[in-house]
């Protein structure tokens, strides 16, 4: 039995300092149980209790509660008692029996009871003479033992010859020495370790804070999976999680999950990948999103941030082969960890998985930036694409669409309720909530309208920010400016286009309304963004034209 650290004792809670979905309730504590299956040996173990200096601050569990410490103390191999297996017993020998006493020697067969032949002086009678009449009866017998004998041979024979023959052993088959086994689908082994995470960091730098085996002991989770419905119960689940003692805050979460068969692992990614480009369990924002080719046969990707103090950033990868999913949460703070090292981590257990399952072994895995996933609905902004205004403070909420019912701001020159050309229209309204230093009238409404043709959409497009940027030649009181757009291409490689301005419009001789407004075309979609802002309360140029950016890209995505 190999040295394996114990499992760790369930409890996960949220602390400040770390990854929200990641963290325990509470510090795991090791003890000195007998490992369960899957467990791996711990490092140090075959070194008995870990130094003093490891359980320092700065290598404290960034999972467990302030305070509390990681402990890991060294099983102690139990060796295996002595089989008590019974001395053989062997058959007596022949010689054993020369050795003894002999039996008395039976009588010759001249003894007195044989009868005496009479000499010369006498007749003599022989014994066969004698016995005449008991050996013709004994012949007899025999003879007639000897056709009974001859007569069952002959009809075995005659069976035996009418049975159809045994198969015979191929000479040229070997029997095996033993059954062959089949590999087990998952097992702690496919668990990272410190080396398989050197490509994000130097291993010496990486320490283990938990490993569970079986769903039920898992309490951490990836950030946006807490609270996703379970499709199907994996048949085997193991999972851990490590961390790093530097200043960034560097933790990861992996784990390996194998279900029944191979679609209902595709319902559980496609839960997964639905639950992280919808992300709303916790206030986060999508970064961007990758492809990852030559690591498996489903690949997933995306970074998120929880825009705190400072700022956490998750790289969330999920990989597929057969009926076996491979999950990668890395979170560090300031800085968002490369797509690509995370990919070159899960080569080793993605190398064993893909045996198992039948799938084609890994390459040299390559991250390539792609377009974010399509979320629900589609072709609008969802919450995680907003970002806050403050650290920390701040959830953005959105409604159902709605037939468009404003006017705008006064500066489109046009009834946007019933302009026509749209085959379709309608308007969604957001709000920030939960962030005292937001003005009541601050929001977004984004207005979509949809077109049977590209250049149908292109007219209106460029006729409505016309308008816009005309606005001052019609109403002496509006103050229009336009500032640097955006060009992006869609998942077809089609231009797309965002136009960016800033307006006001007095409303008396003390007061003006301000607006930040996006104008964009998506072919067959053009979007009309209106953001109500104050001078002290509005986007900055750079969130400005990220979510001009992801407007037109989503409204790409509209499968009108």
């Amino acid at each position: 039995m190999s040295d394996e650290t114990a499992r760790p004792r369930r409890g996960w809670n949220p602390d400040d300092d770390l990854q929200e979905p990641l963290l325990p309730e509470e510090a795991p504590v090791e003890s000195e149980a007998s490992p369960r299956r899957g467990a791996l040996p711990s490092e140090d173990a075959a070194d008995g209790p870990a130094p003093a200096e490891d359980t320092a601050e700065g290598a404290l569990n960034p999972f467990a509660r302030p305070g509390s410490e990681e402990a890991s103390f060294p099983v102690e191999p139990v060796a295996d008692p002595e089989p008590m297996i019974p001395a053989p017993v062997f058959p007596r020998s022949a010689g054993e029996f020369a050795d003894s006493p002999s039996p008395a020697p039976r009588r010759s067969a001249l003894s007195g009871t044989t009868p005496v032949e009479v000499g010369e002086d006498g007749p003599q009678t022989s014994w066969a003479s004698a016995h005449r009449g008991t050996l013709l009866k004994w012949g007899l017998v025999a003879l007639m033992g000897a056709l009974v004998v001859g007569l069952i041979a002959f009809f075995v024979a005659r069976g035996l010859g009418s049975a159809e023959p045994e198969p015979s052993e191929s000479p040229s088959s070997t029997p095996s020495s033993s059954p062959s086994v089949a590999p087990e689908p998952a097992e702690g082994a496919d668990l990272l370790t410190a080396e398989d995470l050197a490509p994000i960091a130097p291993a010496s730098e990486w320490s283990v804070i938990s490993t569970t085996e079986g769903a039920a002991s898992h309490t951490a989770r990836a950030l946006c999976l807490s609270t996703m419905q379970q499709v199907h119960n994996p048949t085997h689940s193991f999972q851990r999680t490590l961390g790093t003692s530097g200043a960034d805050k560097l933790a990861a979460l992996h784990r390996v999950d194998v279900f029944a068969s191979s679609a209902a692992a595709q319902a559980v990614m496609d839960v997964r990948v639905q639950a992280l480009s919808n992300c709303s369990e916790v206030p986060a924002r999508m970064v961007r999103a990758s492809q990852i080719d030559g690591l498996a046969e489903d690949t997933f990707q995306v970074t998120l941030v929880q825009e705190e103090t400072p700022a956490k950033y998750h790289t969330i990868l999920l990989t597929r082969d057969g009926a076996a999913i491979q999950l990668l949460d890395v979170a560090q703070d300031a800085a968002a960890p490369e797509p690509e090292a995370l990919a070159q981590a899960l080569v080793r257990p993605q190398q064993r998985i893909a045996e198992v399952q039948g799938s084609a072994a890994p390459g040299v895995p390559t991250a390539v930036p792609s377009l974010i996933p399509a979320a629900d609905p589609a072709g609008w902004l969802v919450p995680i694409d907003l970002p806050r205004l403050n650290p920390g403070v701040g959830r953005w909420t959105m409604g159902s669409p709605q037939p468009i019912d404003t006017r705008g701001m006064g500066c489109e020159n046009m009834e946007l309720a019933t302009e026509a050309g749209p085959t379709e229209r309608s308007r969604v309204a957001y709000a920030l909530t939960q962030d005292p230093k937001v003005p009541e009238r601050f929001g977004i409404d984004e207005l979509l309208f949809h077109f049977a043709t590209p250049e149908e959409g292109a007219a209106l497009m460029n006729r409505l920010a016309a308008n816009v940027i005309s606005c001052k030649e019609r109403v002496n009181t509006a103050e229009v400016e336009e500032v640097p757009g955006v060009s992006p291409l869609d998942a077809e490689g089609n231009k797309l286009s965002g136009r960016i301005f800033k307006a006001s419009q007095a409303t008396s001789d003390t007061e003006r309304v301000h607006y930040q407004v996006i104008v964009g075309y998506s072919g067959t979609t053009v979007s009309y963004t209106l953001i109500t802002v104050t001078p002290e309360v509005q986007f900055t140029p750079e969130q400005l034209q990220e979510l001009a950016t992801r407007i037109v890209i989503r409204a790409s995505q509209s499968p009108a």
